[in-house]
């Protein structure tokens, strides 16, 4: 397969990861996928068969949504398409500061951000009256870079278990002959 330059400074992109997929994927490790699965931190924000946070997307049902492009897309450059419901916005305080995060909601004139979604129960208050400016922030929530640390096999794996839906009876775990 396509060797990809590893080491401190390399990331994944669409343009080398893309060939090391083929048409079908095969002969995947289900243990290793799902290990990969929790080793990238997605179950940290994403909901997957019931288990989960549940601040990023429901990603249960990936395989009927996304291709394997698709998903990867997500992955490597996940500021590209951000979903309204998982959005950030920008709040532009007095002095300059900003605060960027999603508001979970509003009441009695402030508005609740979370602004980690490593931390999601330390959500801060926003006082509506000191807003100077809120507009809606283009980069999403999610770090890129999760993946980098991954092997091209890993990777493989990872992606097999979430577009299988975590099931180790999918085509994908079969053994090869």
């Amino acid at each position: 397969g396509a060797a990809i330059p590893r080491g401190p400074g390399r990331a994944y992109t669409l343009k080398d990861t893309l060939p090391l997929f083929p048409a079908k994927l095969t002969g995947r490790d289900f243990a290793k996928g799902k290990a990969m699965f929790a080793a990238t931190a997605c179950t940290v924000c994403h909901r997957f068969n019931g288990e989960g946070i549940g601040i990023a997307p429901d990603i249960s049902d990936a395989g009927r949504r996304y291709s394997v492009r698709d998903l990867l897309e997500n992955i490597i450059e996940p500021s590209l398409v951000i979903s309204d419901q998982y959005g950030s916005e920008e709040f532009t305080m007095p002095e300059g500061n900003a605060i960027v995060g999603r508001v979970l909601g509003e009441e009695d004139g402030w508005i609740k951000v979370m602004t980690n979604p490593f931390a999601p129960d330390e959500a801060m208050g926003v006082e509506i009256a000191k807003i100077i400016e809120r507009k809606p922030y283009p980069v999403s929530m999610m770090p890129p870079g999760l993946i980098n640390a991954l092997n091209p096999d890993e990777l493989k794996d990872l992606l097999a278990y979430i577009l299988s839906g975590g099931n180790p009876a999918d085509a994908m775990f079969a053994p090869q002959p």
